[in-house]
């Protein structure tokens, strides 16, 4: 009996490394970033940069998506502005790709995103562990 619980939990062990492992392992370098305690990722320029963002997405309940009439899907330079309830800017960064997703706590938050000019903006109530994707669409060099 104990050779087999000693096999067992010896096999449970083998198979959790292996899935922590293979968990570890990225497509693609997506460095995450952090401001007023908030955690923060972008990018999506490639299709390895694309495949691990989706892969990562979990950790980020919110998920703003950029696209612009007459651009490439592949959208950067995005400037991100999030806002607290109070109205003060919190995270204020360059989107890497045409996904910007960050970490902060349950609360009213208001997004800006600006391109070419456009601004962009959108409030949401993040409560508990939901996920909200945000689509964030400009008229670009097409409108």
């Amino acid at each position: 009996m104990r050779v087999v619980a000693a096999s067992l939990f010896l096999a449970c062990a083998m198979t959790g490394q292996l899935v922590f492992a293979a968990e570890q392992k990225p497509y693609a370098d997506i460095p995450v970033h952090k401001q007023s305690g908030i955690d923060y990722v972008s990018g999506g320029m490639t299709p390895e940069e694309k495949h691990e963002i989706q892969r990562i997405a979990n950790k980020y309940p919110m998920q703003m998506v950029f696209t612009a009439e007459g651009e490439p899907p592949e959208l950067k330079g995005v400037q991100v502005k999030v806002k607290d309830l109070k109205g003060n800017v919190v995270l204020e960064a360059e989107a890497q790709g045409p996904f910007f997703y960050f970490n902060p706590p349950s609360g009213r938050w208001t997004m800006e995103a600006q391109y070419k000019g456009e601004t962009v903006s959108r409030t949401v109530d993040l409560i508990g562990r939901r996920y909200i994707v945000l689509p964030f669409h400009f008229k670009g060099s097409g409108g």
